[in-house]
């Protein structure tokens, strides 16, 4: 088929779909690409400065371990008249105020300190040589005084004899304990006589890095610079015993390059623990030479990458529908008036020149079409009136004022004419008001209204397009509405699954103490646990966890306190003035925790037992501020005890708590004892 075949109307559809959709297609590529690029390096920076700033940290420990032998080793070399009593005690205290630390040591070469070796051969502190080598150290438990051993042969001597420098041991078992030294020489009248040092375990460092959590489920190592490990938190086999070469992965393999050299980077690898893909981070230790390392799966580092792009290609995904719709009622808009007015002018001549009319009618065309009129000037003389009114309702039609209609007094063909326009607009005024009430509803999230009139041909195309997309939002929210359900039961399992952890912790601490008043205490701790989780229960059976009754909840509360206390019932009164307040989970969880406590203090602590008294518990609104009071007439908090600063762990527990919530806590005395709790 030629292109001079294909009718306008179809011309201008391809044009403007086509050249529409061209430039979406293309910016949108151009925006997802764009943006997820940047997000990207977003991930890979937030990763390595997590890394680097652990590293740093540790960086910062070592160097403070490293000044301590620096210290030893100045304190001894500095004054000839210290002895040797006097030096274990300064080595003692060191070790006593540096828990982190595995042993302090000084180890002089022979008659090196004193002179004296021969009056303590095999003394506490020396060998059979007699030489001044006491070790203060905690490898067994306890502090204790032990000679240095292999000293004639380990790093740990020999290096500083030899550099005379300060040294950082690479990490070596000694009496079993994987350990690493820092060692400086002590230099008198510019010879070596001697090393002052400390040693701190790496099980001190294994502890403190297998706590590190990144994302979900990333976690960190450190290995020295041979790649050796000297941390993991799953494979404590590893420990001392592998290397990063070991593991037999090319890329793991060259990080390893990395480290020995100093380097920082990164790496796409498999994880030689679970199998999967991941990014391992490593950024060096510089005083050292250790690495540490941080390992986030590959999916969880672009997770938000992976959302954003789905995002964009959904929004773009509409965009296109939408635009689609668009500029076809676009081309709809200008070929068929155009159609329409060609159509009738053909007719009107063919029937001027047979005859049939012999009055010359003249009509007001736009530009384009003047060419036409003029022609027919001498035969469109008697179909004047009709052409004129043909035109106007065809005008009417392309702006959208559907409800105009002929009001010329005609017969025949032109009657004929006027009717089906008449229809073709009461048809198309009922397509636009059915899908204008249907995409009204859809505005206002009601996705029940179903396009019913669908008209024919191209608008049957354009009424089942609004109600496909109609029926796509409709799922999409359906949809949304059971990830809802699925995050409110995560939230409730998880809440709930806490307060059962903290029950039972409370459980097992109390068989730790014989002391009554202890367990007792621990008990009344457990149940104010128990009723928190009673109330949260009732809580998730409610249908909305995002913004919770508190009021309700907070009677529920009350109510599982007062059967707690149940001796204390008959003689205390809990009064309530409690304002119906919402508030979100965040929020309403912490506050239901400080009313526990509060009420749980004043039962406990108000009132002597058979002793009549009142508890009271209000909650307000005041000018957009939420206030809730929880006192007792008891005899009140003491006037010389800072509330703030008080050995009470409940009372400590709500500070905290209204910290974190961003609340204020004031303290009244008049009369007894109330908290007053105010939230923005």
């Amino acid at each position: 088929m030629e292109w001079k075949s294909i009718s306008l109307k179809v011309k201008l559809i391809l044009y403007i779909v086509v050249g529409t959709l061209l430039v979406l297609i293309a910016s949108t590529a151009m925006t997802i690409s764009t943006v997820t690029s940047q997000e990207e390096d977003l991930a890979y920076k937030q990763a390595t400065e997590m890394a680097r700033n652990y590293a740093n940290n540790f960086n910062g420990d070592m160097e403070k371990n490293k000044a301590i032998a620096e210290t030893i080793a100045v304190s001894v070399g500095s004054y000839d008249s210290i002895n040797r009593d006097e030096t274990n005690n300064m080595l003692y205290n060191l070790l006593v105020h540096h828990p982190h630390l595995l042993g302090t040591y000084i180890a002089y070469e022979p008659d090196a300190f004193d002179g004296q070796d021969h009056l303590f051969v095999n003394s506490s502190g020396h060998d059979a040589t007699g030489r001044f080598i006491p070790y203060w150290n905690k490898i067994n438990g306890a502090i204790r005084l032990d000679p240095l051993l292999e000293y004639d042969t380990l790093d740990y001597y020999q290096l500083p004899k030899k550099t005379e420098r300060d040294v950082i041991t690479e990490p070596y078992y000694y009496e079993g304990v994987f350990i690493v030294s820092y060692v400086s020489p002590i230099i008198k009248n510019d010879e070596f006589v001697g090393i002052g040092g400390v040693d701190v375990s790496l099980n001190y460092l294994d502890d403190t890095i297998s706590t590190v959590k990144a994302f979900d489920s990333g976690y960190a190592f450190m290995t020295g610079n041979t790649g050796i490990l000297v941390s993991h938190p799953f494979n404590k086999d590893w420990i001392g015993e592998k290397t990063l070469y070991d593991f037999d992965i090319p890329e793991i393999s060259g990080a390893a390059d990395d480290i020995r050299e100093g380097k920082s980077g990164h790496v796409k690898t498999i994880d030689p623990n679970t199998g999967e893909t991941v990014i391992m981070f490593y950024e060096p230790i510089r005083t050292g030479n250790f690495s540490f390392i941080l390992v986030v799966p590959e999916d969880e580092i672009f997770a938000g990458v992976t959302t954003l792009s789905n995002k964009l290609l959904e929004i773009s995904l509409i965009s296109l529908i939408f635009m689609a719709g668009v500029s076809y009622l676009i081309a709809l808009s200008f070929t068929e008036p155009i159609k329409n007015i060609v159509s009738d002018f053909k007719n009107i001549s063919k029937d001027a020149v047979r005859g049939k009319l012999d009055s010359r009618a003249k009509t007001d065309v736009q530009k384009d079409f003047k060419e036409i009129p003029m022609g027919l000037n001498e035969i469109l003389d008697s179909v004047m009136a009709p052409v004129r009114d043909t035109i106007r309702l065809t005008n009417a039609l392309a702006k959208g004022e559907l409800g105009e209609r002929s009001n010329l007094n005609v017969k025949g063909e032109f009657r004929q004419l006027a009717n089906t326009l008449d229809d073709f607009a009461e048809s198309l005024d009922t397509i636009i008001k059915d899908s204008s009430e249907v995409l009204s509803a859809v505005q206002n999230n009601d996705f029940s209204r179903q396009v019913t009139v669908y008209g024919e041909g191209d608008f049957r195309i354009l009424t089942e397009g609004i109600e496909k997309t109609r029926e796509t939002l409709s799922e999409m929210i359906q949809e949304r509405e059971k990830l809802e359900e699925i995050r409110k039961k995560e939230i409730h399992h998880r809440i709930k699954n806490n307060l059962q952890v903290i029950s039972s912790l409370l459980d097992l601490e109390a068989d730790k103490f014989t002391d009554e008043s202890v367990i007792e205490a621990f008990k009344e701790s457990q149940n104010r646990v128990i009723s928190m989780a009673l109330v949260h229960e009732e809580l998730y059976r409610s249908q909305d966890m995002e913004s919770i009754d508190f009021s309700d909840y907070l009677m529920k509360l009350v109510n599982e306190l007062s059967y707690s206390y149940i001796i204390e019932k008959e003689s205390i009164k809990i009064k309530t003035n409690v304002e119906t307040v919402f508030l979100d989970m965040d929020t309403a969880i912490p506050l239901g925790m400080i009313v526990n406590e509060l009420i749980s203090n004043s039962f406990k602590h108000a009132f002597s037992p058979g002793e009549k008294g009142e508890i009271h518990v209000n909650l307000s609104l005041d000018n957009g501020k939420l206030i809730l009071a929880v006192g007792d007439n008891g005899t009140g908090f003491p006037e010389h005890v800072n509330f703030r600063e008080t050995d009470s762990l409940g009372l400590q527990l709500v500070t905290t708590l209204i910290s974190q919530i961003g609340g204020i806590l004031e303290l009244e005395r008049d009369g007894g004892t109330s908290f007053r709790i105010t939230l923005n």
